[in-house]
């Protein structure tokens, strides 16, 4: 049974990541209330000012989902608690709200999920969609298939998202996953994982990995993952992220459902195979060198983290709907 220690505020407020304030709204991006925002440490972050109709625990969700995949070695933005201010909002509103919006409700000001925004230059290039021909060009491909194991195992009720971002001689790319919000049954904890809806939506990156034998070194990594390290990473969700409940119910979650992931594995790959045609799941194999900005329309340096603090989910009309630019 998960330990009521998941409820001890003190434990919640000792260990959770040190709260930056938004100095300043850069810019809107595509989605509800998704902002680029500049923190207090001089650094740019993604930030969804999800409100409460997106359901109850949507922010921590992204913060668990994030730190799971960081326990599996998985690439993913840093992410940071962004406090945003009634001013801020006020001006966010001034500049950036529309006539088209009215039906939206207004953000308030509040404690909000940030994630570093990664991999953006002055051109800004980074994308969530590649060229065929680039597809053998991630370099941690094989990572695809542990974040579908996470995906299961917390099941992610939506598509998985992923953004390239191109090395600094733009021959290569690595993927970085983002949105969890949708993890542990979705906004309001009630979903259930249907076959195939966590797959990333071009299942080409699937192509010819030995599925099995790399998901298995991400299982027994999640098998080990026991209660004390549950409550670790459940003390950096902030507290007024979550009901009262959801931290015990998710843990349970995740110790029942870890015992059931290679079947729910098994479901996946077989789809896989059924979609298994040149068009769908073509290895993307080119002998011709060229550059991502051939391709892609420019540049972007594959570093988890820039020294500099700029980068960003957002880039071309190729992002998705909540990294670009509305």
């Amino acid at each position: 049974m998960v330990s009521d220690r998941f409820e001890d505020d003190a434990v919640f407020q000792s260990q959770s990541p040190a709260v930056l304030k938004a100095s300043a709204i850069v810019q809107r991006l595509r989605g509800l209330h998704t902002v680029l925002v500049k923190a207090s440490d001089g650094l740019l972050y993604v930030v969804k000012m999800m409100d409460s109709f997106q359901g109850p625990n949507a922010l921590a969700n992204e913060a668990l989902g994030y730190e799971l995949a960081n326990y599996l070695g998985l690439a993913v933005p840093d992410w940071r608690p962004i406090e945003i201010s009634e001013s801020s909002v006020d001006k966010y509103l001034l500049l950036h709200w529309t006539g088209s919006d009215s039906w939206l409700d207004r953000p308030g000001p509040g404690l909000y999920f940030g994630s570093r925004a990664i991999g953006l230059n002055d051109q800004g290039l980074a994308v969530t969609e590649l060229p065929e021909d680039w597809l053998n060009r991630i370099s941690n491909r094989s990572d695809f298939a542990g974040m579908l194991l996470l995906d299961l195992w917390a099941n992610q009720v939506g598509p998985r998202k992923a953004l390239f971002v191109p090395s600094a001689d733009r021959l290569t790319v690595t993927a970085f996953f983002f949105d969890n919000s949708q993890m542990f049954g979705g906004f309001w904890g009630r979903e259930e994982h249907r076959r195939g809806e966590s797959l990333h939506r071009d299942r080409r990156v699937y192509a010819n990995l030995d599925v099995n034998r790399i998901f298995n070194q991400w299982l027994q990594k999640a098998i080990a993952l026991d209660e004390k390290m549950l409550l670790q990473m459940a003390r950096l969700v902030p507290r007024q992220w979550h009901d009262g409940s959801y931290l015990q119910e998710v843990a349970s979650q995740l110790q029942v459902r870890k015992w059931r992931v290679a079947q729910l594995l098994a479901q996946e790959v077989n789809l896989l195979a059924e979609s298994k045609d040149e068009s769908v799941f073509s290895d993307g194999v080119s002998n011709e060198r060229r550059t991502i900005g051939d391709d892609a329309g420019g540049s972007r340096r594959a570093k988890k983290q820039s020294s500099d603090g700029t980068g960003s989910e957002a880039g071309n009309d190729k992002q998705t709907g909540e990294c670009t630019k509305s």
